[in-house]
């Protein structure tokens, strides 16, 4: 079967990458937003530029996203956002390609709009809280969350007396955090390393980076003992790596997002004992400072994949009706 993943570049494209086991022994190809780190993907690829930052780009790439679809003849589009995926849910139904949608892991009871846009025509919808059930209708289909919460034993003697600081990869940048975190290392003995993405302050007590490889960015992530990140799907991939681990959300009032799903999603792991959350500067020195004095521990909370979802997707996959 030959499947298009379409999705955009941040932590969508996180989220799919987790997902691909799914998909062993098909002919898979993404689309996604040009972006350094969709340029360095070894799949095979179509790039756009971001809707997100002007939606009348859809309209102006509308024959590039017509001439994508008549040349693959895809028999199925999947999606888990955001906004790239309507245009082509659309062209999937003009064209009579089946449609599989799955809302975004960091909305736990906040519909996305690219969701409810594409609600009606998919053939199959899925959320990954059952809180998201009540947001659509009988179609919509909770399959577990993407992953599950696992106790992991870590040595953090291994790990290097560094913080690893991720704003990712959203077209506004995140100076609220970076000034705070600047000020932070001014004042510790650990060294500080900043992903910056588009924001336009410069630290002065740590190293820093705009955007890094996303390898790059694992391998820092593991051997940092804090990482501190904004309250989206990074989250996850620095629970995999282990370590200490404080989400610090954009959040609406500041402008630096639209709603409060990362402020919802972050709590929602700091209750289940994942992670530490600041929203402020005087809260992320308190809790710096908590993790710095803690004793060593054995273990920490981190999370698996959860193969249900990989399993109903692929049991979904071998279904005749694909063949049709």
């Amino acid at each position: 079967m030959k499947i298009a993943l379409v999705c955009s570049h941040g932590g969508h494209l996180t989220e799919m990458l987790y997902l691909m086991d799914t998909f062993k022994g098909h002919d898979v190809f993404f689309i996604t937003y040009d972006h350094p780190r969709t340029r360095a993907l070894s799949y095979r690829k179509y790039l756009f530029p971001n809707f997100g930052e002007n939606p009348s780009r859809i309209i102006t790439n509308l024959p590039k996203m017509v001439k994508i679809m008549l040349k693959e003849k895809p028999d199925l589009v999947l999606s888990n956002g955001a906004e790239i995926a309507i245009p082509f849910f659309y062209l999937g139904k003009i064209f009579g390609i089946k449609t599989i949608f799955i809302e975004c892991y960091t909305r736990i009871d906040e519909p996305t709009l690219t969701g409810k846009i594409v609600y009606p025509i998919s053939d199959y919808f899925f959320v990954l809280w059952p809180e998201m059930l009540r947001h659509y209708g009988k179609k919509a289909r909770y399959v577990g969350g993407l992953f599950k919460k696992s106790k992991r034993r870590v040595n953090l003697k291994e790990k290097k007396n560094q913080i690893f600081v991720i704003t990712g990869t959203h077209y506004l940048g995140f100076e609220r955090l970076v000034k705070a975190v600047d000020k932070i290392a001014e004042k510790i003995g650990y060294a500080v390393i900043i992903q910056l993405g588009n924001t336009s302050y410069k630290p002065r007590n740590a190293k820093y980076y705009a955007f890094m490889d996303y390898e790059d960015m694992k391998k820092i992530m593991r051997e940092a003992k804090i990482i501190i990140t904004h309250g989206a799907i990074s989250l996850i991939d620095a629970l995999i790596s282990g370590g200490y681990v404080i989400s610090f959300p954009r959040l609406k009032q500041f402008g630096e997002v639209i709603s409060d799903h990362q402020l919802i999603f972050s709590r929602k792991l700091e209750k289940e004992g994942l992670v530490e959350v600041a929203t402020n500067e005087k809260e992320l020195w308190d809790l710096l400072a908590k993790l710095l004095l803690k004793p060593k521990r054995k273990s920490l909370s981190s999370i698996v994949i959860n193969r249900r979802i990989v399993n109903i997707l692929k049991e979904i996959l071998r279904c005749d009706q694909w063949e049709d």
